[in-house]
């Protein structure tokens, strides 16, 4: 029940970040902190998987089939075990991460472009997160672009995010990834 939420989240980190970065409208500098986010999200499951076994090493563990076994204490074996099997989380980080690096090569291309030609930087999103909010402005935001009552929204947001394990990183990322209202 709960592995397709995560498998969800998994797949969609490095998309998520190209998205942010294009509707934000970032930085040079930007677009680097998120590419290089992207490329040590794809990589981290290796490297975890490399400090496990560097850990096992250097406490003496010994594996046995798939879990490891530590002299000095059962609970080390098992995050051990844990961090060596980390590396089949790659299946689903690096295509994310590639996807993601890509979008986020385009977007970088496109900035570069436009700061060459002097043209003033205008975000491409029609929606804007309000200043009337209660945590981000998405809920009362989405109300105004689809002419729904406020708490009716924020009320399936609440549901939504109970029955959904993976709707509250869809939440955050429509924090990050839509800016506030310009004043008027």
């Amino acid at each position: 029940m709960i592995y397709l939420p995560l498998i969800s989240i998994l797949l969609l980190v490095g998309p998520a970040l190209a998205a942010i970065t294009m509707t934000r409208s970032l930085t040079i500098r930007g677009h680097l902190v998120f590419l290089g986010m992207c490329i040590l999200y794809g990589i981290f499951p290796f490297l975890l998987t490399w400090g496990g076994m560097g850990l096992a090493e250097r406490f003496g563990c010994s594996a046995e089939a798939i879990r490891f076994r530590c002299p000095s204490s059962s609970w080390l074996g098992e995050v051990i075990s844990g961090m060596f099997l980390a590396h089949w989380l790659a299946i689903f980080a690096v295509p994310s991460a590639i996807f993601g690096a890509i979008g986020l090569l385009i977007s970088l291309r496109l900035t570069l472009k436009r700061s060459n030609a002097n043209t003033p930087v205008i975000p491409r999103t029609g929606l804007h997160r309000s200043r009337h909010k209660v945590v981000a402005g998405v809920c009362y935001a989405l109300s105004q672009q689809w002419n729904l009552p406020v708490l009716g929204v924020r009320i399936v947001t609440v549901i939504l995010a109970i029955v959904i394990p993976g709707f509250i990183f869809l939440y955050f990322w429509c924090w990050l990834a839509f800016p506030i209202e310009p004043r008027s």
